[in-house]
């Protein structure tokens, strides 16, 4: 029967190991990140933004979406 891989005692080791990845794998790194600022920009919608900013991000997404990008 096969060993299942145990996890890390503590939270700092499975950060390290986290850290050590995502510097290893810059792919993964930049899908990190692009969730990142996705999650945010979500939060600033729901959260913060005003009819104004909204209007605005409307505005920013009709032209990108012109653009076919």
């Amino acid at each position: 029967m096969k060993k299942k891989r145990k996890g890390y005692s503590t939270m700092n080791a499975q950060v390290e190991a986290d850290k050590r990845y995502l510097t290893n794998n810059p792919e993964a790194k930049r899908r990190k990140q692009i969730s990142a600022f996705r999650s945010t920009c979500k939060r600033y919608i729901r959260e913060f933004a005003t009819n104004e900013e909204l209007s605005e991000l409307e505005e920013l997404i009709r032209e990108r979406k012109s653009l076919g990008n």
